[in-house]
């Protein structure tokens, strides 16, 4: 691990949301080598996969135009219904493979991500090589604690609403009480998980601690989180979306001449430059967020300094 260049990436105390946000932009900024080169191989490897199922299906003779939406005010019967779900089949599954495999990249990326950013926080420099080093030994946790993020909220949904389901023998008001405390259970887990892979990376403990350690960060910090948590998903997506727009311009000029060829390389590339952004901003803004939390529930700025100043 090398002294990086300038002052630390944060103020070594209790952040603001602006402070998180302007934190994860300036690290795209200050690393731009590191962050946007893992970006652009993980963007790279899901556009690839996203081409190649394409491809597939297309040799197989199905067919990846979009069928004509009814109008909503028309009511489908049973043969229609079939026809567009039908239609809908190889875009879906296409969607599927892409899911899978950004998954897989995303949560890979975000290990080594929060490494570096680890680092950058107290002015220290790792490159993708040493970042890749220390997640190697720590991807299979980090995979779990990742699909459990993803699975709970939706386990706490469904049993909210079976509740409710199973209640409607008393009152069919039940129904929608249940679905009521599912969403709400739903987005509590949601908010207690937020910062576990941060947690289980740069503390490197078990999946049982990460858990626990995540819960305990979030507790006392529930409307913060959850706040400061829908401002990074719109700020991602807004990043997102401005950088890959030119491509999507493009793919939809050259959709009208040759849909098969330009149009499918420049949306697949407008997606690559996407990922490449945001990626590396959702994992920076989940670590500096992990960062507050910890400053403000165990004063971590005084050991953050301690180590900014070795």
């Amino acid at each position: 691990m090398t002294q990086g260049p300038g002052s630390n990436l944060i103020p070594l105390t209790k952040l603001t949301l602006g402070e998180i946000l302007s934190g994860s932009l300036n690290s795209l900024r200050r690393m731009p080598k590191t962050l946007l080169g893992i970006g652009l191989f993980s963007g790279f490897i899901v556009g690839i996969a996203t081409v190649m199922a394409s491809a597939l299906f297309v040799r197989n003779g199905e067919s990846l135009e979009l069928p004509q939406i009814p109008n909503p005010s028309s009511t489908l019967n049973q043969e229609q219904l079939e026809e567009l779900l039908t239609a809908l089949g190889p875009t879906l599954r296409i969607a599927v493979v892409t899911t899978l495999v950004l998954f897989v990249v995303q949560t890979i990326s975000a290990g080594m991500f929060t490494h570096i950013i680890g680092n950058a926080i107290i002015g220290k420099k790792i490159n993708a090589a040493q970042s890749w080093t220390k997640t190697k030994p720590q991807l299979g946790r980090i995979i779990v604690v990742s699909l459990i993020s993803f699975l709970f909220p939706i386990l706490a949904i469904v049993a909210g609403s079976s509740i409710g389901v199973a209640l409607t023998g008393i009152s069919n008001l039940l129904v929608f009480v249940g679905l009521g405390i599912g969403l709400v259970g739903g987005i509590y887990v949601w908010i207690s998980l937020y910062v576990i892979v941060p947690t289980l990376v740069l503390e490197d403990t078990t999946l049982k601690g990460a858990l626990k350690r995540s819960f305990y960060l979030a507790k006392g910090n529930i409307l913060r989180i959850f706040g400061i948590g829908i401002m990074g998903i719109i700020t991602s997506q807004a990043i997102s979306i401005v950088v890959s727009t030119p491509f999507a311009l493009f793919a939809q000029t050259g959709a009208d001449q040759d849909p098969t060829t330009s149009s499918v390389f420049m949306s697949t590339m407008g997606s690559v430059i996407g990922y490449t952004f945001m990626l590396p901003f959702v994992a920076t803004f989940t670590t500096l967020l992990y960062t507050d939390l910890r400053i403000r529930k165990e004063n971590l700025a005084t050991d953050l300094n301690k180590e900014a100043n070795q």
